[in-house]
């Protein structure tokens, strides 16, 4: 009886002791499409994913390369949890409007403004090509790289050819032209090794790959007119911005008026509200750091990351922002 006895108080004991043990949060891992490898959005989101994980252990982030188009479709079918993303292109989603063929409503947002990107069109200094006129009256065959299919320049540049140039990629092959659809990297090398002479990508200045770029080759950065960027602005819901001369000495010598777009974290629904919390605290908490992982996210003010959203808040990153008094 004694042993019985015994043997209850430990059990009494364990059970009680397990009631008052502080309760362990279980490992998350997460994934985080992002943009091309070298590019601005792979090292933001490196570094975000970084602050989080030092603050919190429990929440362990991998970083895969994506794209402005492509992250959309990644985190709408939960293939990753988060992404960065552009605004037009959540709408889009949420929407199955072009680029896209079906609704991913299962997309929410944490946040946005983050950094802003801006469309660089660039011209090979020795092709003449002064302005966007220019280079839709160019009388030589085009060779051009607009990035990857479906990343955001490549639409973009497409749009560019169909909506503006009334051309396509198409048409400038037939006449001895040459599209090549490559990453960051791939572009910097063509350009310099000559293989093409024009190029888009849309990205967060001052971007490291358009000065390596340039090393081996003057460019140009070519501005926006203003009847295009009212045309992109009203058809598919781009910014009007201007690349600062002082972003890129050496190869700016003045401002350029370009089409803009915001980041916003996008987050698939299923991803626990409590977990979207920790991200959005820990993130919103460390403001001060983004700048050192690239100078674009100075732009990030908490109190109005919750405005003007792609897409409905997810409820984990509302809490924050209510408790916050940011929201009411």
């Amino acid at each position: 009886m004694k042993r019985k006895r015994t043997l209850l108080t430990i059990v009494t004991v364990c059970i009680l002791a397990l009631m008052v043990m502080p309760a362990y949060a279980a490992k998350v891992r997460l994934t985080w499409t992002a943009g091309g490898t070298g590019g601005g959005w792979f090292v933001m989101a490196g570094g975000v994913a970084k602050i989080i994980q030092e603050k919190d252990p429990d929440i362990q982030i991998n970083v895969i390369p994506g794209g402005g188009t492509k992250n959309q479709p990644v985190v709408g079918t939960n293939k990753a949890e988060l992404g960065w993303a552009l605004p037009p292109f959540v709408i889009a989603a949420r929407k199955g409007m072009d680029p896209y063929k079906r609704k991913y409503e299962d997309i929410l947002a944490i946040g946005a403004s983050f950094s802003n990107n801006y469309l660089h069109v660039m011209a090979a200094e020795d092709t003449g090509v002064k302005t966007m006129d220019e280079l839709k009256n160019y009388p030589k065959p085009i060779r051009v790289s607009p990035g990857k299919v479906g990343v955001s320049g490549e639409f973009t540049f497409r749009k560019i050819l169909t909506d503006y140039f009334n051309t396509s990629y198409e048409e400038i092959k037939k006449k001895g032209g040459k599209v090549i659809f490559t990453g960051y990297t791939g572009i910097a090398t063509n350009l310099k090794d000559r293989h093409i002479d024009f190029a888009c990508i849309n990205i967060a200045p001052p971007a490291a790959i358009i000065q390596e770029a340039a090393i081996g080759r003057k460019l140009r950065i070519l501005s926006w007119p203003e009847d295009m960027l009212k045309l992109f602005k009203e058809r598919y819901g781009f910014g009007i911005g201007v690349i600062k001369k002082e972003m890129y000495p050496g190869i700016l010598t003045e401002d350029i008026p370009t089409a803009t777009m915001g980041t916003a974290i996008i987050v698939h629904r299923s991803v626990d509200a409590d977990v979207v919390y920790r991200i959005t605290k820990i993130i919103c908490e460390n403001k001060d750091r983004l700048p050192s992982i690239h100078k674009s996210m100075a732009v990030f003010d908490p109190a109005t990351a919750w405005k003007d959203l792609p897409a409905p808040l997810h409820p984990g990153a509302e809490r924050y922002y209510k408790e916050m008094g940011y929201m009411k």
